[in-house]
């Protein structure tokens, strides 16, 4: 894990991850800035007010009134606006860094565990919103509110702004000493969650395992003093929080007592006037109030800061590049040389794949369980790399073409196919909404499948049967129309006449289409991959 940074520095280079943050930080300066000057107008008209009634009981207090009122309904404007207009402007940065961290998964593979990539790119992201959203308006208006308030209080009372200035100076020293301690729990805190989530994925996954040899119980136990260990965490991490508040009140406390001293001391020889002296009471304890709150935000976003400094680090990776495959163009495919396992006593076993697939051509890769039918998929697809040889498109390396351009005209079809979304039209669109309900229906036609487009599907799809699960997330595929279509095992848990409707929408399909089937399949030519030998299938 990457240590977690000072947050000006992230917050930079979130500005230059997404164009968001900008806007973001547009709206809270300029809301910040508001509502500082509403705050100043406050204290003034306020002061005024009270200052006039004081010297005169039967002053004019109408202007004093509606300054001061005119001035409070800003700041609640501004206040009330500050959470909610940056709270909108962070919900697309969260969907572009989801997508974004998706793409590298794709392209790259899983950041660190498989579990940990998860939790970073759901709670992790949810976490930055969060940073975004309420961390940086506090940071800005922590930042610009002492400046003016300052600025104002050096113009009407120099001393008090003396005492002030010197008070805000010495928070550096406590947030440092308290920020280097906040940041090591910090660290400590999101590593242990990233080892939790991982290590309670690797238990659920091998609890059938753990189970059959009566080691559960351990696994439960172990998983229990990971989740303590959190827990101690955490509860650290809240008491530095609470020491750094309690810290930064004392501050505040002491300084706007010892400039009311110091008031009350020139009110009593006539050297300030009564309307001054209010105003700079009202506006001392304000200076302090946006630093208090900053620091509140800054270990609410404990988990925000550390989590974008983990998506940061793995986003500015150096991507693999390369030229674009020819728009439009079906392309054809040249294994050559191709190895999927590691070399062994049995040379055999590790013989070379070498084929070629024809732009259009329907193709076959058979062979038992185990022979690497899936891998080789994957490998055409870019989801992942040939111990060695090479994949050709239109003669060109896969390993020299840009993967994000590639799998955008590939479709994948897996052993596995998740469902995600309530209604048929949801699954199957997947959040692209440029896919009609004419070219779903018709997709659905092609497989055999009589489903109403708004039908309620349960989480994963689970009403529907696993035959109807494994049609529908061909459709998925169909209706996008790709160049190069990758399945595996199309025709699973499906029976003999919904199995043949499926290969009659396959074969008349007009793009190149690489299937892995134990079933017996009309294709152009077959890959034939087995356990002792694999065959070249030119």
């Amino acid at each position: 894990m990457s240590r977690a940074e000072r947050p000006s520095a992230l917050l930079g280079r979130l500005r230059r991850t997404s164009p968001l943050v900008q806007r973001a930080l547009f709206a809270a300066v300029v809301l910040g800035l508001v509502s500082t000057i509403a705050i100043i107008g406050q204290a003034v008209a306020l002061a005024s007010l009270l200052g006039s009634l004081f010297h005169h009981p039967h002053a004019g207090i109408v202007r004093d009134a509606t300054l001061f009122i005119g001035a409070t309904a800003l700041r609640m404007l501004a206040v009330g606006l500050a959470e909610p207009v940056t709270s909108r402007i962070a919900s697309p940065i969260r969907r572009e860094l989801r997508r974004r961290a998706l793409r590298q998964v794709l392209a790259d593979g899983p950041m660190s565990s498989v579990d940990a990539t998860v939790q970073l790119c759901t709670r992790g992201v949810d976490a930055i919103e969060n940073y975004i959203a309420k961390y940086v308006p506090s940071l800005v208006l922590a930042a610009m509110a002492p400046v003016l308030l300052l600025g104002w209080l050096a113009l009407h009372d120099l001393w008090s702004a003396s005492i002030v200035l010197v008070s805000v100076l010495l928070l550096p020293v406590f947030m440092v000493l308290l920020g280097l301690e906040a940041k090591e729990k910090m660290e400590q805190r999101w590593r242990e969650q990233q080892e939790l989530a991982g290590y309670f994925g690797d238990v659920v996954r091998g609890m059938t395992v753990l189970k059959s040899f009566n080691r559960s119980s351990d696994a439960v136990k172990n998983l229990d003093e990971v989740g303590e260990a959190l827990q101690r965490t955490t509860m650290g991490t809240l008491r530095v929080a609470f020491l750094s508040s309690f810290a930064l009140e004392l501050l505040s406390s002491l300084a706007t007592a010892l400039v009311a001293l110091v008031l009350g001391l020139r009110l009593l020889n006539g050297s300030l006037g009564l309307s001054t002296a209010l105003a700079v009471l009202l506006l001392t304890p304000e200076v302090f109030l946006p630093l208090r709150r900053s620091a509140a935000q800054f270990h609410a976003s404990a988990d925000g800061i550390a989590a974008a400094t983990d998506l940061l680090a793995n986003l500015e990776k150096p991507h693999r590049g390369g030229t674009a495959p020819a728009p439009g163009r079906v392309p054809s495919l040249e294994i050559r040389d191709v190895r999927l396992t590691h070399a062994s006593r049995h040379a055999t076993q590790n013989a070379p794949i070498n084929a070629t697939i024809p732009s259009g051509s329907l193709v076959g890769v058979v062979g038992p369980s185990g022979s690497g039918k899936s891998t080789l998929l994957r490998v055409l697809c870019g989801l992942r790399e040939p111990l060695s040889g090479a994949v050709l498109v239109d003669g060109v390396d896969l390993a020299s073409i840009d993967l994000v351009s590639w799998q955008k005209r590939v479709a994948w079809l897996p052993q596995d196919p998740t469902l995600p979304g309530e209604t048929v039209r949801a699954v199957v669109q997947m959040g692209d909404d440029s896919i009609d309900d004419q070219s779903i229906v018709r997709a659905l036609h092609q497989v055999g499948l009589d489903l109403d487009l708004n039908r309620q599907l349960g989480e994963a799809s689970a009403e529907l049967s696993a035959g109807q699960r494994r049609r529908l997330a061909l459709v998925r595929c169909i209706v996008r129309s790709p160049l190069v279509l990758v399945l595996d095992e199309p025709t699973a848990h499906l029976d003999t006449e919904n199995a043949q409707l499926v290969v009659d929408a396959i074969s008349r399909l007009p793009m190149t289409r690489i299937v892995a089937t134990h079933r017996p399949f009309l294709v152009d030519q077959s890959i034939s991959l087995a356990p002792s030998a694999v065959t070249n299938a030119n």
